[in-house]
């Protein structure tokens, strides 16, 4: 795999995605969200980013986004869904490391792309990659 960011790149995009999860978490205990649309939704600011970056609707990218990296998400042996399945949850550098490729082929770059990787980062992690990975399927 491809190396996209620096070690101090991933440390600190990975305390970006560990803060903005810890404020979902502060300010969302009893709240689910039921759809990534809804504008006051826990990941609103998130959703918010990838329309703003892709120019998409939210879903629709994040459907791409699971083709493209379906190998290490949603796969038996992929790098994150190994950890997944031990763990039940990611550790944000190694979101940063993978999506980072993923993303790079998708054509992202730069500042774009490092808040993409957060955005998608916080999103996956928030709803676990099970549920992820059901819901954009094909």
């Amino acid at each position: 795999m491809a190396i996209i960011f620096s070690e101090p790149e991933v440390q600190a995009l990975a305390a970006a995605i560990d803060q903005e999860l810890a404020g979902i978490d502060q300010t969302c205990r009893s709240s689910v969200q039921r759809s990534l649309e809804e504008p006051d939704a826990p990941l609103a600011k998130q959703t918010s980013a990838i329309e703003r970056i892709t120019k998409e609707q939210p879903v629709t990218f994040l459907k791409k986004f699971r083709k493209a990296a379906k190998a290490d998400l949603c796969k038996e042996g992929g790098a994150l869904n190994a950890q997944w399945q031990q763990w039940k949850d990611l550790a944000s550098g190694d979101v940063v490391k993978n999506f980072g490729p993923v993303l790079v082929a998708m054509g992202f770059t730069g500042v774009l792309l490092e808040t993409l990787v957060v955005a998608v980062g916080v999103i996956v992690i928030h709803i676990g990659l099970k549920a992820f990975c059901e819901e954009f399927g094909d």
